[in-house]
């Protein structure tokens, strides 16, 4: 198979029509980042001081980002509007005996997100356990979202790790979370 040379250019499409957000230069194809809206987000132990009171997720530490950002140290803010997933790991644990529960949930705009909530039910004492989720949704230019988190047992708390030997391993941050503008 053989390709005209360059690619592409401005007036010759060749293999790749050149447009909104996909541009030419010496034969070199390059897209835009527009669509391309990520960040990274983490935080280290968070308590439960009061029992069945909302938690609303801090973030202390920003890894790559392009057009989100933290806002008021819990509001994880879009530059532009689109179509954005979020995924989240936390470590939790739970230092007495008994059962609790924990719930976790996502808020857009200072408001509950319908079908976000996901709850963990949490059996005597856990030195830690791990959990997951992920959600899409619309956020608007300039919209946020926040992470929030419940239980009834002020002994649950989100908690990070510390660095270990035998091996050494670093330390493990007790909330993440990344969000990707998808469209």
């Amino acid at each position: 198979m053989s390709y005209k040379s360059p690619l592409a250019t401005t007036t010759n499409f060749g293999l790749v029509q050149v447009g909104t957000g996909i541009s030419v230069t010496d034969g070199v194809i390059s897209g835009s980042t527009g669509l391309l809206n990520y960040g990274f987000f983490a935080d280290g132990t968070q308590t439960n001081p009061v029992a069945n009171a909302i938690n609303i997720v801090t973030f202390t530490v920003t890894g790559p980002t392009n057009g989100i950002s933290i806002t008021g140290g819990n509001a994880i803010t879009v530059v532009n509007a689109g179509t954005y997933t979020k995924l989240f790991t936390t470590i939790i644990n739970k230092t007495s005996g008994g059962t609790s529960s924990i719930s976790i949930w996502l808020r857009l705009n200072g408001v509950d997100v319908t079908g976000s909530r996901q709850d963990l039910e949490l059996t005597n004492t856990l030195s830690q356990i791990f959990s997951s989720g992920n959600f899409t949704l619309n956020i608007p230019a300039g919209g946020n979202i926040q992470m929030c988190w419940s239980s009834a047992d002020t002994t649950v708390q989100l908690a990070a790790l510390p660095a270990a030997v035998g091996p050494v391993r670093p330390t493990g941050d007790s909330i993440k979370v990344t969000l990707t503008r998808i469209s």
